[in-house]
């Protein structure tokens, strides 16, 4: 079965390691987006912020994939005040995982993705998936290519699943 990246990302970074992951693995890629797109300013970190703190989901465009062909699914999420963003929140409370293996990955500008991590995997697993692994990249003050080769050594570790 084929290997599928879904993310969703609001300053690119979270897109960027979602392409690397997907070109290692030649996996199909999709991004979760907002019906409604937050706009950039000195607002949209203190108001996402609060919404993943409280695990409010956030009303998305739907997607064109059929997940039933995809055994591995990794999903990405920028981590906002320790919790996945509402897109993720979204399209994880709307889908079946059952029988898949997820891999959550994360980028953010702190060094600790553990609550995000549990946050995101108890979702999951409500969902009937199975959390296969992750890890996380910090992005905040680093350059692309810093968080390229970061994704590309990252995803080393799942070679195996294509």
């Amino acid at each position: 079965m084929k290997v599928l990246v879904v993310y969703y990302s609001l300053t690119g970074k979270t897109r960027l390691v979602a392409q690397v992951i997907a070109g290692v693995l030649n996996a199909a890629l999709v991004e979760i987006t907002e019906t409604k797109p937050r706009k950039m300013g000195p607002l949209v970190y203190l108001v996402g912020g609060f919404a993943a703190t409280i695990n409010r989901r956030s009303k998305i465009n739907p997607i064109d994939v059929d997940l039933k062909q995809h055994e591995t699914i990794f999903i990405g999420s920028p981590v906002w005040n320790s919790r996945p963003a509402p897109a993720i929140n979204s399209f994880i409370y709307q889908t079946n995982f059952e029988g898949r293996s997820i891999i959550p990955f994360f980028t953010m500008a702190g060094d600790n993705s553990e609550k995000a991590l549990a946050n995101i995997t108890a979702k999951i697993e409500k969902s009937q998936g199975k959390v296969a692994g992750s890890f996380a990249i910090k992005s905040h003050r680093v350059s692309d290519e810093e968080i390229a080769a970061r994704a590309k050594e990252a995803t080393r570790n799942y070679r195996g699943v294509e």
